[in-house]
């Protein structure tokens, strides 16, 4: 998705920015001149305004601000990398090194999250963050995003599909739900729910002796149903997953099932405030 993104222009190496402030208001100023917002004012009072909400620096030395606004013409990704670092007000993660910077307009508000999602996803491999933290010019920063991009493939296809989705280790939620917004799921609703071999295993005293194979194994376990478009959807959220350790192919792990839907009455899609 990067690579029907990114422009040259937005990645800067090594800006003569020390902290948080000076960073988005540099930032802002720049995606302006580059005819990427409308309004500068309006678009950094959305940024603080969603950083007041959670520091965005979520995973240490790695920050993704962000912001939704009228003010902005079209979806836009900028990098930002300091070899040294930078306060971002945030002391349990450390100085910033790398950001990447989002906004978008309302209406891209798919687009969006999938951009952030891939993003969130990929900046967690080690090996990514070092390549992005040696580049010397911007053309090194695109070579990089051009290797891990990962194209979702679409459809013409539109048709009706209930996806249905048992995960038992209820701590990799936030993965599943990672995935599936990377592949364009933002409807889903997650039930909370426990499998029979554990509610055996757990509560039935006659079949204690089946403890031991659920012993040091959550007893709830997740249900997430999500419409979809196109079942490939389904296999390629299998794989996005697989890529972060939740491989559905391993006994206990969980299962993804998909069915026809005939009609469906209202509309199912959520408009997700970021």
């Amino acid at each position: 998705m990067w690579k029907n993104i990114i422009d040259k222009e937005l990645i800067i190496i090594n800006p003569e920015i020390n902290n948080k402030k000076e960073l988005f208001e540099a930032m802002t100023n720049h995606v302006y001149n580059h005819d990427y917002i409308l309004n500068r004012k309006i678009f950094l009072k959305a940024l603080n305004a969603r950083e007041d909400m959670a520091n965005t620096e979520l995973i240490p030395g790695i920050a993704l601000p962000h912001a939704r606004s009228d003010s902005v013409e079209k979806l836009f990704m900028s990098i930002i990398i300091f070899t040294n670092g930078i306060d971002y007000e945030n002391g349990e993660m450390g100085p910033a090194k790398i950001i990447f910077f989002f906004g978008c307009t309302k209406s891209q508000n798919k687009e969006y999250l999938q951009l952030l999602a891939q993003s969130n996803r990929i900046l967690k491999k080690n090996k990514f963050r070092e390549a992005l933290l040696n580049s010397k010019t911007q053309d090194d920063v695109i070579t990089i995003l051009n290797q891990y991009d990962d194209e979702i493939v679409s459809s013409d296809e539109k048709e009706k599909y209930l996806l249905i989705m048992t995960l038992n280790n209820i701590n990799k939620a936030d993965d599943v739900l990672n995935s599936m917004i990377e592949v364009g799921i933002t409807n889903a609703s997650i039930l909370n729910s426990t499998s029979m071999a554990r509610k055996l295993a757990y509560e039935m005293p006659v079949f204690a002796g089946l403890s031991y194979m659920a012993h040091g194994k959550n007893k709830e376990s997740n249900v997430i149903l999500a419409h979809i478009e196109n079942k490939n959807t389904a296999n390629t959220l299998a794989e996005l997953l697989k890529e972060n350790g939740i491989d559905l192919d391993k006994k206990g792990v969980g299962f993804i099932q998909i069915i026809r839907v005939e009609n469906i009455i209202g509309n199912y899609e959520e408009d997700i405030e970021l």
